[in-house]
Parts: structure tokens; C-alpha cells; sequence
């Protein structure tokens, strides 16, 4: 997912953004993540950690997940 909530905030993901957050459907602590682009960039999500958000529709489906 792109977005999660720091401190009680919706925060895109971003290099300079934290490292660990909330997700903002469930509450579940997610981290953030990097992912090589085919052009060299970076691209910026934040992931479910293991054991967190079983239930959440963004965990296995972030893009088509209702909002």
C-alpha cells in the first residue's frame, strides 16, 4: 500500500518517510518497503509485517482494496 497512518497522519510512502507505521483499514503494523524499478528508480509501499492484518483486504490485494 502507498499510504498508512504515522502518528495519527496519512504519510505516502517515500524514502524519507518512517520506517514503521499503521495500517489505516486495520490497524496492523506495517513496514516500509523498496522495489526496483525497470528504469533503476525506486519504487515505495508499505507492507503488512508477518502475523499482522490477516483480515485486511489491503494485505493480498493493496490496489483493489475498497478505501
Amino acid at each position: 500500500m502507498r499510504e498508512a497512518m504515522v502518528k495519527g497522519q496519512l504519510v505516502q510512502a517515500s524514502p524519507d518517510s518512517s520506517e514503521k507505521a499503521q495500517c489505516p483499514i486495520c490497524g496492523g503494523t506495517v513496514t516500509k518497503r523498496k522495489r526496483r524499478r525497470m528504469d533503476g528508480s525506486f519504487s515505495w509501499f508499505y507492507r503488512h509485517s508477518r502475523g499482522q492484518g490477516e483480515g485486511c483486504p489491503r494485505r493480498y490485494n493493496p490496489i483493489s482494496a475498497e478505501r
